[in-house]
């Protein structure tokens, strides 16, 4: 065999390896947040904002009185009064002063990093896994794990997972530049034997199971609108009826999803204002002109990519 040809095979050997091992390290840290008991403090940082939360989690083994297996969690705000957050096995729930219960239908906190939650099979159609450098964070050695995109129009994720445990001590989301455009990062981590006592309660206690359904409405404007292009590797997952607001204004919604992401795209009469885009972090919110219609694109998606898609309405 030619040198260099033997030197081209060895060097993809290489990579596919150190992409196995990547991927291998990405479970590890998906397991960590699933079956430890812990209490975590973090922060999350978005253009100038950083709030500060504590995440408490663990997993009540089968006993007598509950016959399966449970697993509890619970996000607490640090800095203001804000929604207290729980979750039980599937059930989240959101709790904030003067307000009913609310509950919906989760596998997580939708306000953890998505990335630690979904299928690892979804992921790695969406990205490549590579290992990088150690480092020390909160006291810790961190392995860095590069996860890219494959499409230069969706965001990527730098994890940085702690080498003894494999949990997540830092997520940062970047763009194609590689600029941070958001970070979450651990501060403080305690790992516990067994379930946190504040979560103890949430065992027993007495919480309703069933989603609040909204009233649907008896007459609903037919329009016809279309989306005539989505970006690579999303679906459309829900095409709405005009949906009842106040004012009747929405005359078109649609959800996509690409299974870690969702994009969000609603059409409105024009309100006369001229074409503007938003960056919050990763998320960017478009506002689009068309005629007599304003469409709106909201989602972890790139300004460009935000445009193509409100643009494709007809």
């Amino acid at each position: 065999m030619p040198v260099l040809l033997w030197l081209s095979c060895l060097l993809l050997s290489l990579s596919a390896a150190a992409s196995n091992d990547g991927w291998l390290q990405f479970e590890r840290s998906q397991q960590a947040v699933k079956k430890f008991n812990f209490d975590v403090t973090f922060v999350q940082m978005r253009s100038n904002q950083l709030n500060t939360f504590r995440w408490l989690h663990g997993v009540h083994q089968a006993s007598g009185s509950l016959p399966v297996q449970t697993e509890l969690e619970q996000l607490i705000p640090q800095d203001l009064a804000g929604t207290d957050t729980f979750r039980r096995n599937d059930r989240v729930y959101y709790s904030s002063p003067g307000n009913s219960l609310l509950v919906t239908v989760n596998q997580s906190i939708k306000e953890l990093p998505a990335i630690l939650f979904q299928s690892p099979n979804n992921i790695m159609k969406l990205y490549d896994a590579v290992l990088g450098s150690s480092t020390s964070l909160s006291g810790r050695t961190a392995q860095l794990l590069r996860l890219t995109a494959f499409n230069n129009g969706r965001f990527s994720y730098w994890l940085w997972l702690d080498g003894e445990t494999g949990f997540p001590l830092r997520v940062d989301t970047v763009d194609q530049n590689n600029e941070v455009l958001e970070r979450w990062m651990v501060v403080h981590m305690q790992l516990k034997p067994s379930l946190p006592q504040e979560l103890t309660g949430l065992l027993s206690a007495d919480l309703p199971t069933d989603p609040l359904q909204l009233p649907q409405s008896e007459s609903r404007q037919q329009v016809d609108f279309q989306l005539g292009w989505l970006p690579d590797g999303y679906q459309l997952v829900l095409q709405q009826q005009t949906p009842v607001t106040p004012n009747n204004t929405v005359l078109a919604s649609w959800l996509l999803t690409d299974g870690l992401h969702q994009i969000s795209v609603f059409v409105q009469p024009s309100a006369g204002l001229p074409a503007q885009a938003f960056r919050d972090g990763a998320t960017t919110l478009l506002v689009l002109p068309k005629q007599n219609i304003d469409v709106t694109v909201i989602g972890p998606l790139d300004v460009a990519v935000a445009n193509r898609l409100a643009d494709s309405v007809r």
